[in-house]
């Protein structure tokens, strides 16, 4: 049986997180088979889908005196305020696992896992199967519900977002925790200002209680190695990755010129 590594790191900056997925995912794509990361952020930080402008989807100046981060992602989609919540991502070569089947079914399969890790959370999650919605640059991730996202109650829980690109998937996204997420309503621009209460929930909510997002990681990684049919294995991040990733998270993450398009950056960002 092939393994699944789990990789479960500390909270770190925007820009190292973001790093460490596109190393993960050279790795992935190098014959290192699927991963699964779980992590947090700190402090808390705004990422922006690919294709948005960041001066028009969120109000930079307040996020910067909240003393948010403001990243980048290499996935599209909309933005998202990270702050109590557990992140997860995906990793995986092509032909391999979800990466063997067109995006829509790659999709479906990552959500059942998420959905599986969810319910053996105690949480009565709901995979949509509605039709994505149109895109859209501005606005929140949590303000709609794609198809294959998780929904608790009727509201988002869960928002993610996939890439293919050079021989590999990567898909990651946010499990909310707590309530903070509400809180970007505050920085979008006045067009897509919205009641992201009514749309979205959090664990803290579906549960009634506190939230181990220890615990959670822990149920996400058997729900994904159960459903994909791998057996897991724990291993952290070496010294080597981790070296690559301060490297890259300086160099792009963390650069003006990345998160607000100041000059033509590279084409092989995830390499």
């Amino acid at each position: 049986m092939t393994s699944l590594r789990l990789v479960h790191t500390s909270a770190m900056s925007a820009a190292m997180n973001m790093a460490v997925d596109d190393v993960l995912l050279d790795a992935a794509r190098a014959g290192g088979g699927p991963i699964l990361r779980t992590y947090g952020w700190h402090p808390p930080a705004v990422s922006l889908g690919y294709a948005q402008c960041a001066e028009e989807a969120v109000d930079v100046e307040g996020c910067r005196s909240r003393g948010f981060d403001l990243v980048r992602r290499t996935t599209g989609g909309r933005a998202v305020l990270h702050w109590n919540e557990l992140t997860y991502s995906f990793h995986c070569a092509d032909g391999e696992g979800p990466a063997a089947h067109p995006l829509q079914e790659s999709s479906r399969i990552l959500g059942e896992c998420l959905a599986d890790g969810l319910r053996r959370f105690g949480v009565d999650a709901r995979l949509e199967r509605g039709s994505a919605p149109a895109p859209v640059r501005l606005g929140a991730c949590f303000a709609s519900t794609a198809r294959w996202e998780l929904t608790c109650g009727g509201r988002k829980l869960v928002g993610s977002a996939q890439r293919r690109t050079r021989g590999a998937l990567l898909q990651h996204g946010s499990v909310l925790a707590g309530p903070e997420h509400l809180m970007l309503a505050d920085l979008l621009p006045t067009p897509a200002k919205i009641d992201l209460e009514a749309a979205s929930t959090h664990l803290a909510e579906c549960t009634g209680g506190s939230v181990d997002t220890e615990a959670l990681a822990s149920c996400l990684a058997q729900a994904f190695a159960d459903g994909l049919d791998l057996q897991a294995q724990q291993t952290p991040l070496t010294d080597a990755e981790l070296r690559l990733a301060a490297q890259r998270a300086t160099e792009i993450y963390a650069n003006d010129s990345y998160t607000f398009r100041i000059r033509s950056r590279r084409t092989d960002v995830v390499s």
